[in-house]
This record gives structure tokens, C-alpha cells and sequence, in this order.
């Protein structure tokens, strides 16, 4: 994952990935009220949104085994 700061200096091209070694897909997830709050709070506290936040909890997980 990269810096704030090379994130700025970094241009965005479609079809090219960011942040990851893949392009993101959109997939459908179902939470209740109290788990989709407590994500987007927990995602503000880390100043980014909520797919990326759970993006670094689920890689974070995969990279203990």
C-alpha cells in the first residue's frame, strides 16, 4: 500500500491498479446496522473508505498464514 503522499503523485489510469498487485471488482456483502456503522467509523478513524479499509483487514488476516 502506498503513502498519502505517493498516492497524490500517482496518476490514476482506467484499468490499471492503485493501491493493489489487482483491479477491484464491486461484490455485494450483507451486514447488519451495528457491523456497517462500526466499519464506517472504524474506516473515518483510519481516514479512508470502507472497501479499503476492509480491503486492509481481510489482506492483514492473509498475510498471517
Amino acid at each position: 500500500m502506498s503513502t498519502t503522499n505517493e498516492r497524490k503523485t500517482r496518476k490514476r489510469m482506467r484499468g490499471v491498479p492503485v493501491h493493489h498487485d489487482e483491479l477491484k471488482k464491486p461484490h455485494t456483502v450483507w451486514l447488519t446496522g451495528t457491523t456497517w456503522r462500526w466499519l464506517q467509523l472504524s474506516a473515518k478513524d483510519s481516514n479512508t473508505s470502507v472497501g479499503e479499509f476492509l480491503e486492509k483487514l481481510v489482506r492483514s488476516e492473509i498475510d498471517k498464514d
